[in-house]
């Protein structure tokens, strides 16, 4: 683990600290491989391609990732049947201390590892939470540190929009 890089995120990203305005970009998904709890490391990018996704970056220790997990839950039920991805990409931590948050903590979308920062990093983002909605075409049309009204209008654009 990078201990500045964590430090850092705990500083600015979380404990109540105020968030970043949200960012929008048209900038392709990395390839970076991100791994199931259980299974093979995959590329984000192929794992998504051809599919409206919402990636939410945070950690167990993360409070305000906390208070957007009920958010992120009503979404994924809300749109699952319409083809929406929710997939919670945690950062820095290990699989046994993920394993352990979700023993006592139901999350029902996929769960993927980042635990040496690499996709954080090739993402650019240095705070938790991060939301990113990514279009089909693999692209990040929307980062925002929130499930807000913003990105909620991103989702509801990107799946009503055909490929």
């Amino acid at each position: 683990m990078r201990r500045g890089f964590c430090i850092a995120l705990c500083a600015v990203g979380c404990a109540g600290t105020p968030a970043s305005a949200p960012r929008t970009s048209a900038d392709a998904l990395p390839g970076v491989a991100i791994t199931p709890l259980d299974g093979q490391a995959e590329s984000a990018r192929s794992l998504l391609a051809g599919s409206v996704a919402v990636i939410d970056l945070w950690a167990t220790w993360c409070t305000a990732c906390e208070q957007e997990r009920p958010k992120l839950e009503r979404l994924h039920s809300a749109y699952a049947a319409q083809g929406l991805r929710v997939i919670a990409l945690d950062v820095g931590e290990s699989p046994s201390v993920v394993r352990a948050y979700l023993n006592e903590n139901r999350i029902s979308y996929p769960v993927y590892l980042d635990p040496e920062f690499r996709m954080a990093d090739a993402l650019g983002e240095k705070r938790l939470p991060a939301i990113l909605i990514v279009d089909r075409a693999g692209r990040i049309v929307h980062r925002s540190p929130r499930l807000d009204a913003p990105a909620l209008a991103s989702i509801k654009s990107q799946l009503v929009s055909r490929p």
